[in-house]
């Protein structure tokens, strides 16, 4: 799995827990709701949808409001589209689950959207243009979760703990260390605590372990040739240039890493 669909994969993992995802909306729009009052649904890939799935989505108890929100670690100018595709999609399904007759002479009753995308990518990503349909006009709320853009650090905080576990990825630790990093700073302990959380996403950014054992070797002898004349400092440049972790490069240099942090 590459980086980028890892780091959808722990937000899709993380805010499939109602409660989390009710702290989302708030992070979002400022307005409360319970978990009680919300039931996720999923868009999954299927014969009639394929390649189709996003991720994280719910319905309001009083069938009222349906809001999807999408996770992006790169900018992408056609959010509103796809946006729109997963709520035809939805809706779709909604219809048919309370059986509404379309075709009939009665409106039928369906939710009102609320969409957005939650973007911790390199960069900015800049407000989405309005996706203008003519009689139809799709808008999309785009909010930057970098950690250190976040007003709320509190560690019972799903967002702030998800900005933080993506932060600490970012700074090159491996899994278990972020995740004890976490533990550490008291983030999200009753999730992140579990034995099988840690496991899940072990799994989903397996590829730290691939990237060792299939890349890793040919880079850091790559990155020591190219550096052997001018000692340490070039291996490091080169090293962090091949996007290696910090922790890899420490035991290659025999650097410590705040040693490490001072060169770069």
């Amino acid at each position: 799995m590459q980086k980028q669909q890892a780091k959808d994969s722990a937000f899709t993992l993380i805010f499939k827990n109602k409660t989390y995802v009710t702290q989302l909306y708030e992070a979002l729009t400022g307005k409360q709701l319970e978990p009680s009052q919300i039931t996720p649904v999923e868009l999954r890939d299927s014969l009639i949808t394929p390649r189709l799935y996003n991720d994280v989505s719910f319905l309001t108890n009083d069938n009222r409001l349906l809001v999807l929100v999408d996770h992006q670690s790169t900018p992408n100018k056609n959010m509103a589209f796809r946006l729109l595709e997963y709520y035809v999609v939805l809706v779709g399904r909604f219809i048919k689950t309370y059986k509404q007759n379309k075709f009939g002479t009665k409106a039928i009753d369906i939710p009102k959207a609320e969409l957005f995308v939650i973007y911790n990518g390199k960069g900015k990503m800049e407000a989405l243009p309005i996706l203008d349909l003519g009689d139809v006009q799709v808008r999309v709320k785009v909010h930057n979760i970098h950690f250190e853009s976040l007003k709320n650090h509190e560690p019972n905080n799903s967002v702030a703990a998800y900005a933080r576990f993506i932060d600490l990825i970012e700074q090159g630790l491996f899994i278990n260390d972020a995740i004890d990093a976490l533990l550490a700073e008291g983030y999200l302990r009753e999730f992140f605590g579990k034995g099988e959380v840690r496991d899940m996403f072990a799994e989903v950014f397996s590829y730290d372990q691939e990237l060792i054992d299939k890349g890793f070797e040919q880079g850091i002898e790559q990155g020591i040739e190219q550096g052997i004349e001018q000692g340490k400092v070039k291996i490091v440049q080169n090293l962090v240039e091949l996007e290696m972790p910090l922790e890899v490069i420490s035991k290659v240099t025999d650097l410590s890493l705040g040693e490490i942090q001072a060169l770069i």
